[in-house]
């Protein structure tokens, strides 16, 4: 069942440290990152939004593709063009070198809204991330003016008693190996993510794919 929520995939970082091209389209099994985020995203979203710095580069995608409306070039940016440009209350996002994403942590996530939220985030033995969270349309203001600060690190604007915490225990449960927080940053990390793939991670959503591609050719 598609949920009543957005997804947004950030997609315009500057690549520094995996050199080439774009690292979202570089290939982990039979499909680039982008395109796993993809199928995931139209299975679960009545609409999908990806943020680029580069449109050109991501034309052709079957979803909105949309640019900084604050030019700063930063995460903090795309997150205020996602969910700025966003049709519901609110978005799911994440990165665009997340290759795993669950499907499961996702729905949770989106299942724990509740009236007053603003944040619904993961927290793992690393922290909070953000990348990998729920996010109220309501949180345009606060982001603008942290932007208009030049105050760029996400966390920054949360405000504690509209953020909603999921717990390592209940993320465990739903993802035994958190891997939906695994990205792909380096060369070493993309051969990591490759041989994941290879040992069977994520072979239902593998699967859906596959089955889509079939049907079209039809």
């Amino acid at each position: 069942m598609e949920l009543d929520c957005t997804g947004v995939i950030l997609a315009g970082g500057k690549n520094s440290r995996l050199p080439g091209k774009k690292k979202t389209f570089h290939r982990i099994g039979e499909m680039s990152i982008l395109e796993r985020l993809c199928m995931l995203f139209s299975k679960l979203f009545k609409e999908t939004i990806i943020v680029v710095n580069e449109p050109k580069a991501f034309i052709g995608l079957d979803m909105m593709v949309a640019t900084d409306i604050i030019p700063a070039r930063c995460v903090l940016a795309g997150l205020h063009a996602g969910l700025f440009y966003a049709s519901y209350p609110y978005a799911y996002v994440t990165a665009c070198d997340i290759p795993f994403a669950s499907e499961a942590v996702i729905r949770h996530l989106v299942d724990r809204v509740g009236p007053g939220d603003h944040v619904v985030i993961p927290r793992t033995d690393d922290g909070l991330e953000p990348l990998s969270a729920v996010y109220s349309r309501k949180c345009i203001p606060l982001i603008e003016e942290n932007l208009k600060n030049n105050v760029f690190m996400i966390k920054k604007f949360y405000q504690k008693k509209h953020v909603r915490e999921v717990p390592m225990s209940v993320l465990r449960r739903l993802d035994p190996d958190m891997e939906f927080i695994f990205n792909v940053n380096t060369p070493a990390d993309l051969e990591k993510a490759r041989q994941m793939a290879l040992n069977g991670v994520r072979p239902c959503l593998f699967d859906v794919f596959t089955q889509k591609r079939q049907k079209d050719k039809a």
